[in-house]
């Protein structure tokens, strides 16, 4: 009987240690990509965001200088596009149409480079959606108007330090279908003229 109980204890002694040395496996976690919808209100701008976009004269916080739209909520808005990020740290300013000559809305990036700020895309286009990514810089779908087809929403990556058209999403509303894709693409991009 002794024999046996010191067995068991031996048997359950090895299973208990090959057990604790193994660690679970673990699955990379998966990124989850939350996409913000752009809607037609004008909330108020930080202040951080208005003394930058003064100083870089996209508009005047000063009531003498006629030349430039007033730094203000009824002309501009501004989003975020680098998760964690502060306003310092850069910003994308959507104008009204008619400013600066534009029949169309108008989104400019900025971004901090080393202290000094500096204007890296301009688009000619409507903010449609912003999407989180991995890389912690979102992904902006923006809806340029044709006039002969509608409104063309294309998907805009950040590539090293700007971002880059990538893809037609949708056309008048309607996702372009996987089939089409390549060639709705291969029309579109390679002709972008509505910025840079």
């Amino acid at each position: 009987m002794n024999k046996i109980v010191f067995f068991l204890y031996i048997i359950s002694g090895i299973l208990f240690a090959s057990c604790s040395n193994k660690k679970p496996e673990q699955s990379a976690p998966t990124f989850i990509s939350e996409t913000r919808l752009v809607d037609s209100t004008y909330p108020p701008i930080d202040e951080s965001a208005l003394a930058i976009m003064d100083k870089l004269q996209i508009c005047t916080l000063s009531d003498t200088v006629l030349s430039l739209p007033p730094c203000s909520a009824e002309f501009f808005r501004v989003f975020q596009y680098k998760t964690g990020k502060t306003w310092k740290d850069g910003f994308i300013v959507e104008m009204i149409p008619g400013l600066y000559g534009s029949p169309v809305h108008q989104v400019v990036i900025i971004e901090n480079y080393f202290g000094k700020y500096r204007i890296v895309n301009q688009y000619l286009g409507a903010l449609l959606e912003l999407r989180s990514n991995e890389n912690g810089i979102d992904d902006l779908l923006i809806g340029y108007h044709d006039p002969d087809i509608g409104v063309v929403a294309i998907r805009h990556e950040w590539k090293e330090n700007k971002y880059d058209v990538v893809d037609v999403e949708e056309i008048n509303n309607h996702y372009v279908k996987p089939e089409l894709k390549d060639s709705i693409n291969n029309l579109f991009l390679p002709a972008f003229a509505a910025g840079h």
